[in-house]
């Protein structure tokens, strides 16, 4: 959770203490600040075997209570209580609504989706003036399809969000960005691609230093990947290469994100059979790949491949690496869940064995007949 949403919750805790409370909730606040969460809850525990609480202090140190369950994974319980608060809120109170569905959203997207849109049809019923509050019930509203892979839906509410935002405010152009980023990638989910890529295009012209880097980053990429499945190869490249550039010295040099851009470019090449250019690349992309616990065996394992097959016909081939090469994309296929993928591979490793290293040929060929059976039953 955003650290706006545990400062919003520890503020209106603090305004709700009362003469007698003032003291200890005054040190649960400060809990609350410090990411303490386990804290915060004996705290709250203790306070309530103390003194007796008014409901509006209650109601609070639930927020709070809420707010730190969720934080520490235990979602269940988190969720328990916002359905009491839900349950006992006033549905014409759409702040509080609305603070009640960023709880919501931390352990229960379908209940954030209830109470979100319980705060917008107040607020729309509202003077168009509370058009800030508004955007806040249709980002929860989009988060909350986007996660529950609602994507037609997310993208509506994402645009219902811009829609609040006026242009030559300059104080929400980060905001505004922002959206035009979760919309592009809304549209590049469900193959809406030039849609996707006009929302990724304004991103790259308004996005900022500092945080939304990253967004130019990202859109870049997306842009690259969309021209790259309709087969524009040179204006692909052109945007992969920005990306590229943009990505040196930034907070995502190293990373899964380079990774993919470095693969993105490499097979660029590769398409062109320009494989002294499509090498390094690779060679990056494997570097940061390895170092990454999440990266799945299939893309891994293809990367090998594809680097193996560089060096075995780049210009000065180097069938040694080559071996070795393939040899980890067997291992990282064969932990992956793509069976035919990992028989395709497999010939193609055999077919390099049998020609350089024939006495190594065995050991694949065993594999191979070993995965036919297996894929026919057998």
């Amino acid at each position: 959770m955003p650290n706006m949403e545990i400062l919003d919750v520890a503020k209106q805790l603090e305004d709700a203490a009362t003469d007698d409370t003032k003291h200890a909730i005054s040190h649960i606040v400060d809990e609350l600040r410090q990411n303490h969460f386990v804290n915060v809850l004996d705290k709250i525990a203790e306070l309530r075997d103390h003194y007796h609480l008014d409901e509006t202090l209650n109601k609070h140190l639930q927020w709070a209570a809420s707010l730190c369950h969720a934080q520490l994974a235990e979602y269940e319980k988190a969720a328990a209580i916002n359905r009491q608060l839900f349950s006992e809120a006033d549905l014409h109170d759409a702040q509080e609504l609305l603070l009640l569905s960023e709880l919501a959203f931390m352990s229960d997207y379908k209940l954030a989706r209830r109470i979100a849109t319980a705060a917008v049809k107040e607020l729309e019923d509202e003077d168009y003036s509370n058009r800030r509050e508004l955007a806040r019930g249709y980002l929860v509203l989009g988060e909350a399809e986007e996660n529950l892979e609602k994507y037609p839906r997310a993208a509506k509410y994402y645009r219902k969000a811009l829609d609040c935002f006026q242009t030559n405010d300059k104080r929400e152009n980060q905001m505004i960005t922002f959206l035009h980023f979760k919309i592009g990638m809304i549209y590049a989910a469900i193959g809406k691609k030039d849609e996707a890529v006009a929302f990724h295009q304004k991103v790259v012209q308004s996005a900022e230093a500092g945080n939304q880097r990253k967004l130019r980053i990202h859109s870049l990429i997306s842009i690259g990947k969309i021209y790259g499945s309709k087969e524009d190869n040179e204006a692909a490249a052109n945007y992969l290469r920005q990306a590229l550039e943009v990505i040196e010295g930034s907070a995502l040099q190293d990373t899964f994100v380079h990774a993919e851009a470095l693969t993105e470019m490499a097979f660029y090449y590769f398409d062109q059979a320009l494989l002294d250019e499509a090498l390094p690349l690779y060679e990056q992309a494997i570097n940061i790949y390895e170092k990454n616990e999440s990266t799945q065996k299939r893309k891994l394992g293809m990367v090998y491949m594809q680097c193996a097959y560089c060096l075995e016909h780049k210009k000065h081939a180097d069938i040694a690496r080559a071996g070795n090469m393939y040899e980890k994309a067997i291992i990282a296929l064969e932990q992956g869940e793509d069976m035919e993928l990992f028989e395709n591979a497999l010939a193609d490793v055999i077919s390099f064995f049998d020609q350089h290293y024939p006495k190594k040929k065995r050991k694949y060929e065993n594999q191979f007949v070993a995965l036919t059976k297996k894929m026919q039953g057998l």
